[in-house]
């Protein structure tokens, strides 16, 4: 248990806290914070402590804390993940081949030698090391003789010089005899014993002295002989150990709540299958993967009591778990099937899953009384962050807007200058308000003078309907028309 993290209560039966006495009253389960706690301590081992960290991405000037061998990803896709009351969305499935680890260069290694057989290799020569480092041996195909001042080649007096006919006697006999041509791997690798190095000096000298023989100006057919190794020496190079083989791929996964860590599923006792489709709105099936926790056999877990403080270490012991692939694209399935290594493999591994004594299940106390395990439960969910933003907006300032100034008030700027008499005049006709009278509109409804009739047509300029102009009211009610006849005016008579 991580000293951060608060103490849970357990037991071994469920609702164990509502059998004991105590004075104080329990507290609810949500003002308790104990099933609260487990979730969110759960989801953080699930997160950060039950897979093997693969690699993580550097932050600025700081290096990252894990280096992945060399190797080439893939994107296989990505779906729900669900482990019991958790789900991961969208965790990014990847598929991860390891490139073949290169043998590292020695400091004293020279060029190459081309060997027909074989490709390229260097071959290192080692130094004495109660004399003074000399510079390396070139051996090379070049037209000159290169002499040398290793004491390794020193020490063959027979070979005074690297030749090309000697270059080329050495590929002959690597093509032909491949115990030379493993030495010669080796000694380019830089993982040759003494004793091989010695044995391959050996090889070349005789080579040498083969080239200095009358027989080495023989016939072709009869120039170089393979060379035939002793039973001992078959017997030593036959338990030699080889180089390692290339590590089988992996399956990698990312969480979208860690997006700078991808963390290494590790290979052990799985069994896959996928589930019945119930959802045909989706062509994905859901994948169970049935596993055994913890991956790695020498973790260990420290007990933890009542008061806080943590006893010693003791094995963890492997308990089978269920993760869930929700709607898993079959891209997925894909990788899976052939990561576990088959459908024979994986009933071997469901026969040993089976077979794992499930260790007795502990329960929680939800509900808790009042005391300091309460109190450090509670400060522990209480959430790190402010409620309220730290930048805050601008405050706005609710103001009045400035009362627009009348006419009067403009005239009586003006006329500051006025005598005072007309001082109170002026103060007057500021205080004295014009009444605002608003403009009503009377609308004459719509309908027969006569019979006062409305949604039907009107004739006669509006005004009457047809059964009224018909009946002849509308003369009756209609003003008489009259009309002005201009008067006669008559000029007396003259006298």
């Amino acid at each position: 248990m991580n000293k951060s993290e608060p103490y849970l209560p357990i037991s071994d039966k469920p609702f164990w806290e509502r059998d004991q006495e105590e004075d104080d009253p329990l507290n609810s389960v949500a003002d308790s914070c104990v099933l609260l706690q487990s979730l969110k301590q759960s989801r953080e081992r699930w997160l950060f402590r039950t897979f093997p960290k693969f690699s993580s991405r550097s932050r600025g000037n700081k290096n990252a804390d894990v280096v992945p061998p060399p190797h080439t990803i893939q994107t296989r896709g990505r779906c729900d993940l669900e482990v019991g009351p958790h789900i991961f969305p969208d965790t990014l499935f990847y598929e991860v081949h390891y490139l073949p680890t290169q043998a590292p260069q020695s400091a004293t290694a020279n060029h190459y030698w081309q060997s027909s057989y074989t490709a390229p290799y260097s071959h290192t020569i080692p130094t004495s090391t109660s004399q003074t480092p000399q510079p390396p041996t070139t051996v090379q195909p070049e037209p000159e003789k290169a002499s040398t001042s290793n004491p390794f080649m020193s020490s063959l007096p027979s070979v005074a010089a690297v030749t090309p006919s000697l270059i080329s006697q050495v590929n002959t006999a690597a093509s032909s005899n491949p115990i030379l041509a493993n030495l010669l791997q080796l000694a380019a690798a830089g993982k040759a014993t003494p004793d091989q190095l010695k044995t391959l000096g050996l090889l070349i000298q005789s080579l040498a002295n083969l080239e200095r023989t009358p027989s080495a100006i023989a016939p072709p057919s009869q120039q170089l002989s393979p060379l035939q190794p002793t039973p001992a020496q078959m017997d030593y190079y036959r338990n030699m150990p080889t180089l390692p083989p290339v590590k089988a791929f992996d399956i990698v996964i990312e969480f979208r709540e860690t997006p700078n860590d991808r963390w290494l599923f590790p290979r052990g006792p799985v069994y896959a299958e996928r589930k019945p489709r119930t959802n045909f709105a989706s062509l994905n099936q859901d994948i169970l993967l049935l596993t055994c926790l913890p991956f790695d056999d020498a973790m260990k877990t420290r007990a933890s009591a009542p008061n806080g403080t943590e006893t010693s270490l003791t094995p963890c012991v492997k308990s089978p778990v269920t993760l869930t692939l929700k709607e898993a694209p079959a891209t997925i399935w894909d990788t899976i099937n052939r990561w576990t290594g088959g459908e024979e493999k994986m009933n071997v591994n469901k026969t040993y899953i089976e077979g794992l004594v499930v260790p007795p299940r502990l329960y929680l106390g939800l509900q808790l009384p009042p005391g300091p395990t309460l109190t450090q439960l509670q400060q522990a969910c209480a959430s790190p962050y402010p409620m309220k933003t730290l930048k805050q907006g601008p405050t706005a300032m609710h103001t009045r807007a400035p009362r627009k100034r009348t006419n009067a008030q403009r005239k009586g700027a003006g006329n500051s200058n006025a005598p005072e008499g007309t001082a109170s005049t002026i103060s007057e006709s500021i205080v004295i308000k014009r009444p605002r009278t608003s403009k009503s509109f009377t609308t004459t409804p719509i309908q027969c003078h006569s019979c006062k009739q409305t949604d039907v047509p009107l004739i006669m300029g509006g005004r009457f309907c047809r059964p009224c102009a018909e009946k002849q009211t509308a003369s009756a009610i209609a003003p008489p028309s009259s009309t002005t006849v201009p008067a006669v005016h008559v000029l007396p008579p003259s006298s």
